[in-house]
């Protein structure tokens, strides 16, 4: 192919692509109510019929590395929610930066994004009490304008989150952008407190800042003496100091993640959620949960801007009587509980969420189809993803196919690290048994998956090579040009037992 027919394949390519309604820009590592939030807006929006994409972005509050979240890859696995290429070209009628963090740093460049409208969803305060600073909202701001080319909107999760960003010099939308959840899912029949004795629970990621400073607030939120069972799930870690001797025999505690919350709250009648004074609390999606489920729920006064009339506000000295009133009176019990789940179906379902998704976009589009990825991306997001060289050097096209196949799968699963093929057999061969088209990229003289992404080079087999130097050399000469061109970070062999595996295990240690 000649290379006006390349510079032609790659123009054809370049002006198509992939229509979503809806794509989020996240973090689709964080193991708690951010994933949770994320899952729980797009089964709303899908449910309507809304397209919806996700694009992994690097999270500067996550230290170590992660998968994926186990909801979202249910989501990416059975098809339900796109998983953009970071290279692949975007028409969408709104993009969400879901969470600040992703872009306390520029990606360095413009994204192949081309949005209706674009939007800051702010789940997280700037900064703590203490002085702790998670982002700055100009410079997120500008760094988004920078990525998607037009200045987005900030829509806070909650008054609290919004109190904490009038004065930061950023767009703030009329309403608030809360949660939202599928009630229904949640439903316990509750005819009153269920055991000999009130359960307290508590949920929430097992952070020192997530529980009271002091014990006497712990103390009296949390008893100790056993006139209570109190469930905790996620853990006490870093509550020695407070707790002294050690966790109370009448405490149930569970570590974050070992219980589902369904059914961790089945067996919870008051749910009681006290933080550190230092730490500003944005939204509580466990508490949502809790309502959800029927637990009357008890919380700090600053909350009640939030929830309203769904929970019952209090000081930590407070709750036991509370506590003690409503276990002796079934009746009110079930008043309660019943208020703050018709709360819960009133302002935080998924009919809230849809329509402010129709009200921001209007209908679905309906599209389908992906657009191949175009190899070009800006640096920042580029350096964010491990490039891993993937050998298939004698393998026949069936194998390579079969191999390109379970490197998406776990791509997929992974934190986005970027596979390319080096293979032996001519692209066309391959692709007769994929279910994508392979492209050929100029800029890299390189075939790219239309779907997937991944990134395919051919070379001569030992029994077609011809050249002037060995094949030996031949082979470790295209591994070292790819290792250089594309910063690859790894290199693997597909077929160990090939004879030739031993080249690319020397270059790889090279």
């Amino acid at each position: 192919m000649g290379s006006s027919e390349l510079a032609e394949v790659t123009s054809r390519s370049s002006k198509v692509q992939t229509v979503l309604d809806v794509l989020y820009l996240t973090d689709l590592r964080f193991p708690g109510g951010s994933s949770s939030s994320l899952i729980e807006e797009a089964k709303a929006a899908i449910s309507a019929g809304y397209r919806v994409g996700v694009l992994h972005c690097k999270s500067s509050s996550l230290k170590r590395d992660r998968t994926f979240h186990p909801g979202v890859r249910t989501l990416l696995e059975e098809g339900s929610m796109v998983l953009v290429r970071p290279d692949e070209p975007i028409d969408c009628a709104v993009a969400i930066v879901k969470h600040p963090t992703i872009l306390t740093t520029g990606f360095g460049g413009r994204l192949p994004i081309r949005s209706g409208q674009n939007v800051v969803f702010v789940g997280q305060v700037p900064s703590d009490s203490d002085g702790t600073v998670y982002y700055t909202p100009s410079e997120v701001h500008q760094h988004v304008i920078d990525a998607l080319g037009d200045p987005p909107v900030w829509h806070p999760v909650s008054p609290v989150v919004r109190s904490h960003l009038e004065d930061a010099g950023v767009p703030l939308a009329d309403l608030d952008w809360v949660e939202v959840i599928d009630p229904e899912k949640w439903v316990v029949d509750r005819p009153g407190p269920s055991g000999g004795r009130p359960i307290i629970g508590r949920h929430g990621r097992p952070a020192r800042n997530k529980w009271p400073d002091n014990a006497e607030d712990l103390t009296a939120a949390y008893p100790v003496d056993g006139r209570a069972v109190v469930r905790v799930l996620g853990g006490v870690d870093g509550l020695q100091d407070i707790l002294g001797e050690g966790v109370p025999t009448s405490w149930e505690v569970h570590s974050f993640g070992h219980l589902e919350p369904e059914d961790f709250l089945r067996g919870v009648d008051f749910f009681v959620y006290f933080h550190h004074r230092d730490l500003v609390e944005a939204f509580g999606r466990t508490t949502l949960e809790a309502l959800a489920s029927g637990c009357v729920v008890i919380l700090p006064p600053h909350f009640e801007s939030l929830f309203g009339s769904a929970c019952i506000y209090a000081e930590p000295q407070e709750v036991w009587p509370v506590v003690e009133s409503l276990y002796g009176n079934p009746e009110k019990f079930r008043s309660i509980s019943k208020q703050g789940l018709q709360q819960v179906r009133d302002r935080f379902s998924y009919e809230t969420h849809i329509e402010r998704i129709a009200a921001l976009i209007g209908s679905p589009c309906r599209a389908t189809g992906r657009a191949a990825p175009t190899g070009q991306l800006p640096r920042g997001l580029r350096e964010q993803r491990t490039h891993v060289l993937v050998t298939c050097v004698g393998m026949n096209d069936v194998g390579v196919a079969e191999t390109i196949r379970d490197l998406e799968a776990h791509r997929d699963r992974a934190t986005g690290f970027t596979p390319i093929v080096l293979t032996t057999v001519p692209a066309p061969a391959i692709a007769s048994y994929l279910d994508e088209d392979l492209i050929l990229n100029a800029q890299y003289r390189l075939f790219v998956g239309s779907r997937s992404g991944i990134l395919i080079e051919s070379m001569e087999s030992r029994e077609d090579y011809g050249g002037p130097d060995s094949f030996e050399d031949y082979l470790m000469e295209k591994i070292t040009r790819l290792r250089r061109t594309h910063q690859i970070g790894s290199v693997t062999v597909a077929d160990l037992g090939h004879p030739d595996s031993w080249l690319v295990l020397q270059s790889a240690s090279g």
